[in-house]
This record gives C-alpha cells, sequence and structure tokens, in this order.
C-alpha cells in the first residue's frame, strides 16, 4: 500500500520540474514556481522515504 504523502510529493514534483522547464523557456514566474514546487515535492517524497508507517 502506498503512502499518500509519496503521492502528494510525486504530483507536486512533478508539476514542479514541468514549470521549470516552461520557465526556461518563457516566464521567469514559472521558474521560480517551479523551483518552489519541486523543492515543496521533493521534502515530501524524502519525508515519505526517512519515516514511513508501520502496519500493526
Amino acid at each position: 500500500m502506498s503512502d499518500i504523502r509519496l503521492v502528494i510529493g510525486g504530483l507536486f514534483l512533478v508539476y514542479g520540474v514541468i514549470l521549470v522547464v516552461a520557465g526556461l523557456f518563457g516566464s521567469p514566474i514559472n521558474l521560480w514556481t517551479g523551483l518552489a514546487l519541486a523543492a515543496f515535492g521533493a521534502a515530501f517524497v524524502i519525508w515519505s522515504r526517512l519515516n514511513r508507517i508501520e502496519r500493526d
């Protein structure tokens, strides 16, 4: 069973990377927003991997 933090973090990470790529070729706001989203998503993924939920 997958942890919801991993799913949410993965989505933020993917959207962040897409915005970073768009920001490289367009508006700088996309770049900064993409970097923030990617950092937030990476933090969620790392948190999910370091602090696993144990089942009974």
